[in-house]
């Protein structure tokens, strides 16, 4: 083969090979782009998690007795249209993701989307605020707060004292032991678990709330419903003083009760006061506008 040929080879195959590179080396570029993730070590048993995002959703959920917390952010945008503040201090991580302002965007495209998901221990203090987007949490140990706004919150499996607020969104919590306290002001709200202290408050929704089987309050407790049907399902071992309220609404309640007092109004409204049980810490369930329920389980 002439000499020059081996060359036009040898320079076709270096073409090849460089074209080749760039090609990988901006597929890459474009994936890292779109994607960042980080790894922070922890100690075991004290671990804590504060976490902000604006336009995205949030997935938090346990990687068992790892000693660190994970982070992964997902997007449709390139991430440089994102502010990403991180850092540690000791057990304590803060994660911040929000997107930059702009002076002016025309939104074309309804698929972007962004997605943070954390692994964490399952021992742990989480500080989670979400201005618009999803948030689930599962399989947690520890004191959890939420504080959520354009969009739905789904807890499960959530042992501690939870404190959640939500402004527009559906509320979902499942298998939780401890106390709560939830707010929500537009959303339907679901809520199942063995509590010692319940705090729940709907403005504007619907109110499922079950109290587990084996559950003793011993704070006092209170339930307050302005707009929306409420239905509550209580043990039948349940010791507490109840005192149950409607505004606009017909009231269903088949607990047995000795009763103190009770009061029932032409023009609607009712209210009774009695003893489940042995009686014992306050239990106030109290609703403005909306027919209430409260059976046992």
């Amino acid at each position: 083969m002439p000499s020059f040929a081996v060359r036009s080879i040898g320079f076709v195959a270096t073409v090849a090979a460089i074209i080749l590179a760039s090609s990988s080396s901006a597929v890459f570029a474009q994936s890292s782009d779109h994607d960042w993730q980080k790894v922070y070590a922890v100690g075991g048993g004290s671990a804590s998690l504060t976490v902000e995002t604006g336009d995205s959703g949030l997935e938090i959920h346990s990687c068992g007795d790892c000693k660190e917390i994970r982070v992964h952010v997902e997007s449709t945008q390139k991430l440089s249209e994102y502010s990403i503040e991180e850092h540690q201090e000791g057990d304590h991580v803060f994660i911040g993701i929000k997107e930059k302002p702009h002076s002016f965007r025309v939104l074309w495209n309804e698929s972007r989307r962004t997605k943070v998901t954390v692994e964490t221990p399952a021992k742990l203090d989480l500080d989670a605020k979400v201005a618009d987007g999803n948030l689930s949490a599962r399989d947690l140990t520890g004191r959890v707060q939420i504080h959520a706004g354009d969009g739905s919150v789904e807890l499960d499996n959530i042992k501690g004292d939870v404190h959640l607020v939500a402004s527009d969104g559906s509320v979902s919590l499942h298998n939780a032991v401890g106390t709560i306290d939830a707010r929500g002001s537009d959303g339907n709200m679901k809520i199942d678990g063995q509590f010692t202290m319940v705090q729940l408050e709907t403005s504007d929704g619907n109110l499922d709330f079950t109290l587990a089987p084996g559950s003793q309050l011993t704070g006092a407790s209170r339930i307050k419903s302005s707009d929306g049907r409420v239905s509550i399902r209580l043990p039948q071992a349940l010791s507490a003083d109840m005192d149950v309220a409607t505004g606009d609404g017909h009231l269903n309640c088949t607990l047995p009760l000795t009763m103190d007092h009770y009061d029932s109004r032409e023009s609607g409204g009712h209210h009774l006061h009695g003893h489940l049980n042995n009686g014992g810490v306050p239990f106030s369930i109290h609703a403005s506008d909306g027919n209430v329920s409260i059976t046992t389980l």
